[in-house]
């Protein structure tokens, strides 16, 4: 299914691509000697104001009037992106980028780069929309919610593959995180819900990538095997699927940061 990437094996390009910006901007954005020390405080406050996913900054967009004509374009929309990729210390990066290198090349594995970097950037959308719902008063940041949303694909994608992710401990690992969102303090709950949520979506995106590729050939329909006929979902409609995803999270997360004043729960 060369249109969507999907393969078995490789090297996990995305993964790796997608780690490796997360470590970069964190070098850019950290006091490396605060950092390499786990004191706190190491995130430059510039690049906390500037590029968090923060409601107030987003809040200038009020409704489906606002969206058709633009006018959400002169405000910082590309908040719901950038947040994603600043973390607050080293622990908060090392915990991600360990989630995702682990999952995320098991992912991509299946689905390929290209299919596992739209997984990462829906579930990264959710993670945002999830967050606006919660507490839009609040900055956020942190590739959490786009790691949730690889967690919930990988889990979709198993299952419909046939396999059982509840056996290998995928489904364990979902529930313990989910747990651990409501315990600690500071942390976005939402965040995590919502690119949990995008994640899941996307994997039912995707379908059952065992399926065949092409229709049985002739030689196959005459031969007294049996065939499964199932076929794959086509690459056009997974990627139209994703896109709708995508685009129903970021204009919920738009529409939600304007509620920062009386957020929604």
């Amino acid at each position: 299914m060369r249109g969507l990437g999907i393969r078995h094996g490789g090297q996990p390009v995305a993964t790796m691509a997608l780690g490796t910006v997360s470590v970069a901007v964190f070098l850019l954005t950290h006091r490396l000697t605060r950092a390499l020390a786990f004191t706190q405080g190491s995130l430059r406050f510039s690049a906390l104001e500037g590029y968090s996913t923060f409601g107030p900054y987003i809040a200038d967009f009020y409704g489906a009037r606002e969206l058709l004509t633009g006018a959400f374009l002169q405000t910082d929309w590309w908040r719901i992106f950038t947040g994603a990729f600043l973390h607050i210390d080293l622990r908060h990066l090392l915990f991600n980028m360990a989630v995702l290198f682990l999952l995320g090349r098991r992912l991509e594995r299946f689905v390929g780069p290209y299919v596992l970097a739209g997984i990462y950037a829906v579930s990264l959308v959710g993670g945002s929309a999830g967050a606006m719902l919660h507490r839009p008063e609040s900055a956020v940041v942190g590739a959490s919610g786009a790691v949730y949303g690889v967690m919930g694909a990988a889990f979709v994608v198993e299952y419909l593959r046939g396999g059982n992710p509840w056996r290998d401990g995928l489904g364990s690992l979902i529930i313990i995180n989910v747990v651990i969102s409501f315990l600690i303090p500071n942390i976005s709950v939402g965040g995590h819900l919502g690119g949990l949520a995008a994640g899941v979506l996307a994997g039912f995106a995707i379908g059952d990538t065992s399926r065949r590729r092409h229709p049985p050939t002739l030689a196959e329909r005459l031969s007294n095997e049996p065939i499964d006929t199932r076929m794959r979902r086509s690459p056009v409609a997974v990627w139209a699927l994703l896109a709708l995803i995508g685009a129903a999270a970021f204009v919920i997360a738009l529409a939600a940061a304007t509620t920062w004043r009386d957020p929604l729960f």
